[in-house]
C-alpha cells in the first residue's frame, strides 16, 4: 500500500506500513536496527543484515520475560539492558485494541563500554570459546549513541504506533541497573549539554526577534535552534516544572518587548494575561501552545509600535529579511534588485527612512546575533567569524569593537560571567 490522496494522517495507515517507514529512518539515522515480533515471541520482520546474531543477543537478555509481565502489554516505551552494556527500545503494537506485534529498535551502546568488560560478561553466559569469539566481533558493528538520542527514537517509536507524544519521564526501565546505565551515560536524560546550548540560543533568538519585531522569527529558530525540546522537569512533576520554565519565559518576553518601545503597561498588561493563561494549563501541549501564542503576539505587537509613516512596509520588509539571513551573503545589489529598486535608489531610500546605511545595518544585524553565538554556544571566534561572513576574523573583531566597545573574546568572557 502506498501514498493515498486523502490520507494525510500517520495513523490514517496500517500500523505495518509506519512500522517499516520509522525502521528506515532510524536506520539511516544511526544504523539501528528494528525488530518485529508476534506476540508469542516469533520474529516476523527485521532489518538486520546479522540477524541470527543479534537476535542471539536478544535471546541472551531474557528481554521476552520482562516484556510479556505486564498484563496487555507496554503502551509506551521500555528500555531494555543487559549486563553486558547493550540497550534495546520496546514497545507493543495494537490493532483493534489487542496487542498485535512487539516492535524493538536496537542493540545499541549508550557508553562506550570497555572490550575486557564485555568479554567478561560474555564468559559468565557462553561457555564456548568460539561463540565468545563470534559475539565479539559481532559487537564491533553496534552503533553508539547519546541518551538525548535514545529518548528521541523512543518518542519516535511511540509517535509511530499511537501518533500520541509522550514525555521521557513516562518511560519504563527493565529494572534498577537499566535506569542507572542510563544515568550514568547522561546525567540529565531529558536533555544533553548539546541541546541545552541549542535551547539557551534560541531562548535568545526568540527574545532579540521580540526587541527587533521581526516577523520572521520563526524562520530564523527554525533554521538556527531546536524550539520543540520538551519543557525540562526537575522535580518529578513535567507539567509544574514547565509552568514555572514558561512563566519565567513569559516575563523576560515582557522585558525585551518593553526593551523593542512596546509600552510598559501594554507588555505588563499582557504579561499578567499570560500568567493566567499558563496557571489554567492541564497539559503539556496546551502550555507549549500558549508559550506559542505568547511569543507571536508580542512580536506582533512590538512590530505595530514600531512601524512608522516615515518608513515604507518594503524597507520593513528589507529589515526582516536580512536579520534572516545574516548567515547569507547580502550584497546590497541582490538585495535592491530583490526589492525591485535600482541599487542607487535603493541604498539612498534606505538611509532616508532608516537613517543609517544599508551595508551598516547588515554589519550590525549580524554582531547582534554574534553576541548570541558567543553566550549561548560554544563556537570558536573563527566558526562565528566564517558563518557570519566576515571574511577574516581579525576584520569580525574590529567591527564587533567598533560596535559593542569589546572584542568578541572579551564579550564572551565578560557576559558569560555576569550570565546574561
Amino acid at each position: 500500500m502506498g501514498y493515498q490522496e486523502g490520507m494525510d494522517n500517520l495513523e490514517e495507515y496500517p500500523v505495518g506500513i509506519r512500522i517499516r517507514i520509522l525502521a528506515a529512518q532510524v536506520n539511516a539515522a544511526a544504523d539501528l536496527t528494528t525488530w518485529c515480533f508476534v506476540s508469542e515471541g516469533k520474529l516476523i520482520y527485521s532489518t538486520s543484515v546479522q540477524e541470527n546474531e543479534f537476535l542471539a543477543f536478544f535471546q541472551l537478555g531474557d528481554y521476552m520475560e520482562f516484556i510479556h509481565q505486564k498484563e496487555g502489554g507496554w503502551d509506551r516505551p521500555v528500555i531494555l539492558s543487559d549486563p553486558v552494556g547493550l540497550v534495546w527500545l520496546a514497545e507493543h503494537a495494537y490493532e483493534e485494541g489487542r496487542v498485535s506485534m512487539l516492535i524493538v529498535i536496537g542493540p545499541m551502546f549508550l557508553s562506550r563500554t570497555s572490550m575486557k568488560h564485555i568479554e567478561t560478561s560474555l564468559r559468565s553466559k557462553v561457555t564456548s570459546v568460539h561463540m565468545q569469539r563470534q559475539m565479539m566481533r559481532t559487537m564491533a558493528a553496534v552503533p553508539v549513541i547519546s541518551v538525548s538520542s535514545l529518548y528521541q527514537y523512543g518518542k519516535m517509536l511511540h509517535f509511530t504506533l499511537t501518533s500520541r507524544r509522550i514525555q521521557s519521564s513516562e518511560f519504563v526501565f527493565q529494572n534498577d541497573r537499566t535506569a542507572e546505565l542510563v544515568r550514568e551515560d547522561g546525567a540529565d536524560p531529558e536533555i544533553s549539554a548539546h541541546d541545552s546550548d541549542r535551547t539557551a540560543k534560541a531562548e535568545k533568538l526568540i527574545l532579540q526577534a521580540v526587541t527587533d519585531g521581526n516577523l520572521k522569527y520563526k524562520e530564523i529558530i527554525e533554521r538556527e535552534a531546536a524550539t520543540n525540546a520538551d519543557l525540562i522537569s526537575n522535580t518529578g512533576n513535567p507539567l509544574r516544572d514547565g509552568k514555572n520554565s514558561v512563566l519565567i519565559f513569559t516575563a523576560l518576553c515582557s522585558r525585551a518587548a518593553v526593551d523593542g518601545g512596546l509600552a510598559l503597561k501594554t507588555a505588563k498588561e499582557m504579561e499578567l494575561r499570560y500568567f493566567s493563561e499558563i496557571e489554567a494549563c492541564q497539559t503539556l501541549t496546551k502550555l507549549k501552545n500558549v508559550k506559542s501564542g505568547m511569543v507571536d503576539e508580542y512580536v506582533k505587537k512590538v512590530r505595530e509600535n514600531k512601524e512608522n509613516p516615515l518608513i515604507s512596509k518594503a524597507i520593513q520588509e528589507c529589515c526582516d529579511y536580512i536579520r534572516a539571513n545574516v548567515q547569507q551573503p547580502l550584497d546590497v545589489e541582490d538585495i535592491a534588485q530583490r526589492m525591485g529598486y535600482t541599487t542607487y535608489y535603493f541604498t539612498k531610500k534606505f538611509y532616508r527612512e532608516m537613517g543609517i546605511k544599508a551595508t551598516d545595518y547588515i554589519k550590525q544585524a549580524r554582531i547582534e546575533y554574534a553576541k548570541i553565538a558567543l553566550i549561548t554556544t560554544k563556537k570558536s571566534i573563527q566558526d562565528i567569524s566564517d558563518y557570519l561572513q566576515f571574511g577574516t576574523r581579525n576584520y569580525f573583531s574590529k567591527v564587533f569593537h567598533e560596535i559593542v566597545g569589546m572584542t568578541p573574546a572579551a564579550y564572551r568572557e565578560k557576559v558569560g560571567k555576569d550570565g546574561e
